[in-house]
């Protein structure tokens, strides 16, 4: 076979359609020695479908397909290619000049990642040095390019890494305006070996042409929060048309998915134009009634915000009416970032992520959007910070008294603590530098997801890739899988703290409201 002249893939942790649950995606941030490949392959995350005779896969991330549009405008059909990483050398051959890769967290050091797998080798790390290890030894045999994109592009962008891993050109940021041009210039040679770009007009984002990974098409990029933290914030603003993402969600129903998901970083934010981040309640409306017009079951989204939530709340209930959510008893998941209530830690590091409430709010903002989100049928999966380079236990404190209040609220959703990642990888925090007070932040974490792995069962419910005995394989699985996290917790609270057990830590952060917190009299909403 001479190959294709442009091949673009992924490692496998990212060629899969997560059984229709973007939930599952974090099982490839955890450790690889400790669950078996077969699971992961076969239980969690199967690949996506994928002609065994060339090695297409029929879907793939909304980022290689943007790449893929992109290189359409100067490469004929015939001669870009997206591949399943499995069956690369059914694709590569003698013609191919350029392999593209999409990377999520290719080394394994994201956030999510590194507080999973301590030390361990995670599975998206071991399965984007697996097909590294491939790719580097068709280049060995055809002389191609490799260039590598992507959210955790960052991670490579050093030339020992990308020596290790083959790689040529690292790209951080959008590609799609500079693809086409970047691609020619790998051919003849001229590529700079590190790219940072981004998309300055919104119409230069290139329409996608095939279907996505679990039906996910793009609504909006960038956030505007201005978190100091989050990488998200060097990217502007864009909200993509209705119209347009009509079209593109077109492509995935009629490949046979039966919902939409819209991809945003606060899609709140959508289509708001105003300096107090106030929701577009009309204009959000309107995309959802406009989507759920072409027949799917259902429109999720990847990220909300709790200020926007709590902003207004009618919005919250008009897309859930429109879903039906309530009468077809559906919950949907939806990602969403506490970080901190410090008062003092929010102002100094979560930019306006609190508007349009104020800093000292942020507690009050994120205990009753929780309860807007339950009430409306979302299943919030929200994420903590815990190691910040300037905090202190009274800042832990606040946070910790709200892990306290949610359990007294009966709050039904995940609450993830993630070690603070600097990415600079300078002051990224550790397991074996937690205090007191950040352990017991920790340990209340898990010890609420304990509580609430009950309520994920509707959700495991409704995917009709199960039958009854993997539904109940599943329910087993999550439960063991926290509580192993729980007797990681006990070990490593009697390394830390000279044999103390979990109960005694927690005895003293966990027993009352702390005096620093009671010094900020919350505001009602």
């Amino acid at each position: 076979m001479s190959g294709k002249r442009l091949v673009l893939t992924a490692d496998r942790s990212l060629m899969t359609n997560y059984r229709g649950n973007f939930l599952y995606g974090f099982i490839a941030c955890g450790p690889y020695e400790v669950l078996p490949e077969w699971v992961f392959d076969k239980v969690f995350c199967p690949p996506v479908e994928t002609d065994p005779v060339t090695g297409e896969a029929k879907v793939a991330q909304v980022g290689l397909r943007r790449v893929e549009s992109a290189l359409l405008q100067g490469y004929k059909r015939e001669e870009v290619f997206v591949a399943n990483p499995d069956y690369l050398e059914k694709s590569i051959g003698p013609d191919t000049t350029v392999v593209g890769i999409n990377v999520m967290d290719p080394l394994g050091m994201a956030p999510v990642t590194t507080t999973m797998s301590p030390e361990k080798l995670s599975y998206v790390a071991m399965k984007f040095k697996r097909m590294c290890a491939k790719i580097i030894q068709l280049k060995k045999k055809y002389n191609f390019k490799v260039v590598v994109g992507g959210n955790g592009a960052w991670e490579l962008a050093k030339s020992d890494r990308m020596k290790i891993h083959g790689i040529d050109t690292v790209v951080v940021g959008e590609a799609d305006e500079l693809a086409l041009d970047l691609f020619n210039d790998l051919e003849k040679g001229d590529a700079p070996e590190l790219m940072h770009c981004f998309v300055k007009n919104i119409q230069n984002i290139p329409i996608i042409e095939a279907p996505t990974v679990n039906s996910l098409i793009e609504a909006m990029r960038g956030c505007g929060r201005g978190c100091d933290f989050c990488d998200v914030n060097k990217r502007s603003k864009k909200d993509l048309p209705l119209e347009r993402l009509k079209l593109e969600a077109k492509i995935n129903l009629d490949y046979g998915f039966d919902s939409i998901w819209l991809h945003s970083d606060e899609m709140l934010l959508y289509g708001c134009d105003n300096r107090d981040f106030i929701p577009n309640r009309d204009v959000i409306t309107d995309l959802w009634k406009g989507l759920k017009s072409l027949g799917p079951n259902f429109i999720g989204t990847t990220h909300m915000t709790f200020s926007g939530v709590v902003a207004d709340p009618t919005l919250i209930q008009n897309i859930s009416d429109i879903n039906e959510m309530q009468k077809s008893g559906r919950w949907l998941s939806t990602n969403l970032g506490i970080e901190t209530v410090s008062p003092r830690m929010v102002e100094k590091h979560l930019g306006v992520k609190t508007k349009p409430f104020s800093t000292d709010e942020w507690g009050s903002v994120v205990r009753e959007g929780a309860k807007i989100l339950n009430d409306n049928h979302w299943f919030p999966a929200a994420t903590i910070i815990i190691g910040w380079p300037d905090e202190t236990p009274d800042d832990v404190q606040y946070t910790i008294d709200m892990m306290v209040d949610f359990r007294a609220s009966n709050f039904r959703g995940l609450v993830a603590p993630l070690l603070y990642q600097d990415f600079g990888e300078k002051n990224s925090m550790h397991f074996g530098n937690l205090n007191e007070a950040q352990f017991t932040l920790f340990w209340k974490c898990w010890e609420h997801n304990l509580r609430v792995i009950n309520d994920i069962i509707p959700i495991i419910l409704r995917n009709k890739t199960y039958g009854p005995a993997m539904k109940v394989f599943m329910y087993g699985l999550l439960k063991v899988g926290t509580w192993a996290i729980m007797r990681y917790l006990r070990g490593l609270c009697k390394d830390l703290f000279n044999g103390k057990t979990p109960d005694e830590i927690i005895e003293k952060w966990a027993r009352s409201r702390s005096v620093s917190a009671l010094k900020i009299e919350t505001k009602k909403l």
